[in-house]
């Protein structure tokens, strides 16, 4: 049995979470709070920070490469399909949803739920938000009109949408001015991977 350490509004353990709903695998979760220093995540992970994933003697605690461990052990072609190019587009896409769309979001998230609303900073949220916009316009042209980021649901999905549901959360609505990237974003989250790793909570917002 997989058991993964996570929290639950922890994007990269959001995202682990929504691949193995789409793998349709079995696991474990074993929660831990915001600060904690966990006796079983500080043994496996040099970082001390989750995700920590273990599959019997496999103890991965990177997100995107727990990614590729499900796709080449329990799904090969489901989390990244297509040809060797393609798949090397999606593992870009995935790597800019870490580095470039969660720091754009990072200040404001961080002001709005750590803060009453009077005492935010709005210079920082709005300086937030324009790099937030500027990542939808990137996402808005490299979507198009298709229905997915790679030829169907792939671990692109799965890095994107927990961003999302955070920045929804957190009031940064700027994506509705984005008309391809609401409608993915909306069709997305009927999905059952989507709905079923939601969340069971976020870190207080004061929205």
């Amino acid at each position: 049995m997989i058991t993964l350490y996570h929290r639950s509004d922890c994007p990269f353990c959001w995202k682990v979470r929504i691949a193995l709903a789409e793998l349709q695998i079995e696991y474990q979760l074993v929660d831990t709070l915001l600060g904690e220093k966990h006796p079983e995540v500080i043994k496996h992970n040099p970082k001390g920070s989750v995700p920590v994933f273990i599959d019997g003697k496999t103890v991965i605690w990177e997100s995107n490469t727990i990614l590729e461990y499900l796709e080449d052990v329990y799904g090969p072609g489901k989390l990244y399909p297509g040809s060797p190019a393609q798949r090397s587009q999606q593992r870009l896409l995935v790597s800019y949803s870490d580095t470039v769309i969660g720091p754009a979001l990072r200040d404001q998230v961080f002001e709005k739920r750590s803060k009453p609303e009077a005492e935010w900073d709005w210079a920082l949220i709005n300086t937030s938000e324009q790099a937030w916009r500027k990542c939808l316009e990137q996402l808005e042209e490299w979507l198009g009109d298709k229905p997915y980021f790679a030829e169907q649901f792939s671990a692109v999905e799965c890095a994107l949408l927990p961003r999302f549901g955070i920045a929804e959360t957190y009031g940064a609505m700027a994506y509705q001015d984005f008309p391809q990237i609401a409608r993915w974003f909306a069709q997305m989250k009927q999905r059952r991977s989507y709905i079923n790793t939601y969340p069971v909570s976020f870190i207080q917002s004061n929205i």
